[in-house]
């Protein structure tokens, strides 16, 4: 996988067929042993235009695929299965690459924080071995297989980082010098790779230089992103300033650390967790001793205080966080497990994968002292015996100290973890034990379930709902020092207007709010506004997920503008409305658009973007020759259709570039310039009567016209400009009959 698809088999390689089967069979692996129904195999297969032989091809793709893996052992477990769900690939995680390579970098990691330098550098090397090319290569330029491309290929650079700290640990420091050049040649905005080449040059006698290329970073950063370098990036500048040795050489203690899908080790915060000043204060109230305070959450926080005396107490209390993506809901976890650790709870973290993973290391399953076998793996037919798991009794918990433990995104795991813990939350009472499950509510297989066994088990439920304007303006007053560029001391001129803003652009979501606060305050609203890039990366990735012809009307729908009208929208894509609904719908789904109830009957409701930052992200990433595409066509229904606002007909036919001609460019403008007449904003109406003048002129000299000159008349408005010797009179073509 990590590379051009292989299968190999005890005799040898396996012959996998046609491209397409290859395609089919990543497909399959992508999900990690979790059915992929039929219909969405052939939308992906034949990237959203399945011809009306698809269902028969891809059941002759499948059979095929299952004589092809016959000749693995597997195979006889029933390696490609089907059910209702859709077909389903059961292929071991140690016997696939990608895997095998997570694993590793994992490991690695882990080795790095316990300073076993020359362990961790072998096997991170060891990784990197396996790495035969570009990942998903058979797959190259699909949708299902980019989010796993970028994924693979972000923990690539994350090992070749780990590594060039590693050889600078081990002082070989020309080597660590030559892997970060590398990684900042091809990944120019990654701070940590910096970080370590900086500390390299300055090891190496090359102070100057270090100083240098800190500049020019810091020059990229600022034209890019709008932003300063971070604070990691910063200290080392400073070392380097103060030619401080010590600070600079141990790059790989500060590696980070990335999490398994079954992490079941107890978390204890460390520096390298600690956010850093920045965007912990886009988040947090205060940075004064005590808890901390978070913007719009501060009920949820103090009745989590409330759960956390009762565990402290000896009483077994459950809890769920619920809330969509960027709702802040592991920021909030994070700060319930600082705070109770303050209290001499024991913290627990489970973090789950935002996509499923079946992980089966050998040896069988980890445990937690707590609560037992929580990830479990499930055998080759279903769950492992009763006899085989760690479940310990409740007595044996006697003595213990409180503990406090943090499921997060519970969503992705596996049957057999939900079925853990359904059965813990039922049969664990009378302990000092508060166990707190995050999830995002989106239709995963048994998640309904699993919040429903809790409900009958007495957990509270925490819903997450975005920030309010009012929120985001007591955020704004409470770190209006803190912010990027800010005085001490400083304060918020007009936190409502700006606060309203960043409400409007983010539609109260957490992670996006937060990204913004970290750029400088011009640069989070208005004109000069920078989209920051994990918000652009986190957007595309949704849009990338969805079919061709959803992405299509949400282009057009960025275009036209914030309300969606259905009829509209179906016009300019040549869709039904029918299609339109449901590609709006999987919006929903994808929390890229939001439905607007309306109050009254004249008013049911609307679609709208989640927030502005989607749109904006849209209109970005529209090509030239698409941007003209998408405003002719809003032109062209617009102008036919009557009771248009003639000023938005004029601003889509000169956004269309050539595909709207002069002489129709002209008349629009004409007619918005009209408008502007009648309202009395001859400012307006000038710039409009001046651009169908030029529309009008550019039209004649298209058609070669011999008639000479084009009749006009000069329209003119008392204004200023006379006093100052400036012309108030715009000269407009007359309309012929």
């Amino acid at each position: 996988m990590l590379g051009t698809l292989e299968v190999h088999a005890p005799t040898g390689p396996v012959a996998l067929g046609p491209p397409q089967r290859r395609v089919l069979l990543l497909r399959l692996l992508t999900e990690d042993g979790w059915p992929v129904s039929v219909e969405r195999l052939c939308q992906d297969l034949w990237e959203g235009r399945p011809p009306s032989a698809a269902l028969s091809s891809l059941r002759a793709h499948i059979s095929r695929l299952r004589s092809a893996l016959a000749v693995a052992p597997e195979a006889g477990t029933g390696m490609l299965t089907y059910t209702s769900a859709g077909y389903a690939l059961h292929v071991p995680r140690e016997q696939r690459d990608a895997g095998l390579f997570e694993d590793a970098v994992q490991y690695a990691h882990g080795l790095a924080k316990e300073k076993k330098w020359a362990q961790a550098r072998a096997e991170a090397e060891k990784s990197l071995s396996l790495w035969r090319g570009r990942p998903y290569a058979d797959a190259d330029g699909r949708l299902f297989a980019q989010r796993e491309m970028n994924r693979l290929s972000e923990l690539r650079w994350s090992a070749r980082e780990l590594q060039a700290g590693l050889l600078l640990e081990e002082g070989e420091v020309a080597r660590s010098i030559a892997v970060a050049e590398e990684i900042v040649s091809r990944n120019p905005l990654r701070e940590a790779s910096w970080a370590v080449l900086l500390r390299g040059l300055y090891l190496a006698g090359r102070a100057g230089e270090a100083l240098r290329r800190f500049d020019a970073v810091r020059r990229l950063l600022a034209e890019d992103l709008g932003t300063d370098p971070g604070p990691a990036l910063q200290r080392v500048h400073m070392a380097i300033l103060r030619h401080d040795t010590g600070a600079l050489h141990p790059a790989a203690r500060t590696s980070v650390r990335v999490a398994p899908a079954s992490d079941m080790t107890d978390r204890t915060p460390s520096p390298d967790r600690t956010p850093s000043p920045g965007r912990a204060s886009s988040l947090g109230r205060a940075s004064s001793p005590g808890p901390t305070r978070l913007a719009g959450r501060e009920a949820e926080q103090s009745r989590l205080t409330e759960l956390l005396s009762a565990a402290r107490a000896g009483s077994t209390r459950w809890a769920v966080v619920s809330g969509g993506a960027g709702s802040g809901k592991t920021r909030l976890l994070e700060v319930l497990g600082a705070e109770a650790e303050q209290h001499g709870f024991k913290v627990h973290w489970v973090r789950h994968p935002k996509k499923r993973q079946a992980v089966r290391p050998a040896g069988g399953t980890a445990v937690t002292p707590i609560l037992g076998s929580l990830a479990a793996y499930e055998g080759e037919h279903g769950i492992l015996p009763e006899s085989e798991r760690d479940r310990p009794a409740t007595s044996e918990l006697a003595g213990q100290p409180p503990v406090l433990c943090l499921i997060d995104d519970v969503q992705g795991a596996s049957p057999v973890v939900m079925n853990e813990l359904a059965s813990y939350a039922a049969l664990v009472r009378d302990t000092p034990l508060l166990v707190v499950c995050a999830v995002n509510p989106g239709g995963e297989p048994g998640t309904e379930e699993l919040l429903a066994d809790l409900a009958r088990c007495d957990a509270e439920h925490f819903e997450l709902r975005p920030l309010t304007p009012e929120d985001i303006a007591a955020l704004l007053r409470s770190t209006a020092d803190s912010r990027p560029g800010a005085a001490a001391g400083a304060t918020v001129d007009d936190p409502q207007s700006e606060a309203a803003a960043l409400h409007g652009l983010t539609g109260g979501n957490a992670f996006f709010l937060a990204e913004l606060l970290r750029l400088p305050a011009a640069r989070c609203t208005g004109p000069r506004l920078v989209i920051p890039p994990a918000v652009t990366s986190v957007i595309r990735a949704r849009l990338q997920a969805l079919a061709p012809e959803t992405r299509q009307v949400l282009e057009i729908a960025a275009v036209i503008g914030d309300e969606l009208e259905v009829p509209e929208l179906a016009a300019m894509a040549s869709l039904s409305t029918a299609a339109v609904l449901s590609a709006l719908d999987v919006a929903v789904e994808s929390a890229l658009v939001a439905w607007s109830a309306g109050g009254t009957p004249r008013e049911p409701g609307a679609y709208r973007f989640s927030c502005g930052l989607v749109r904006e992200v849209l209109k970005a990433g529209l090509s030239r020759a698409r941007s003209h595409e998408v405003h002719a066509a809003a032109y062209h229904v617009l102008a036919a259709r009557p009771g248009s606002s003639v000023e938005a007909v004029a601003e889509h036919a000169i956004a269309a570039g050539p595909l709207v001609d002069d002489h129709d460019l002209s008349h629009a403008a004409l007619r918005a310039g009209y408008a502007c007449l009648k309202r009395n904003d001859v400012d307006e109406a000038r710039e409009w009567l001046a651009r169908a003048l030029a529309g009008q002129a550019g039209a004649e000299r298209a058609r070669g016209s011999g008639r000479g000159a084009v009749p006009q008349v000069a329209v003119g408005a008392a204004s200023d400009g006379a006093a100052d010797g400036g012309s108030s009179v715009v000269y407009l073509p007359v309309r012929r009959a």
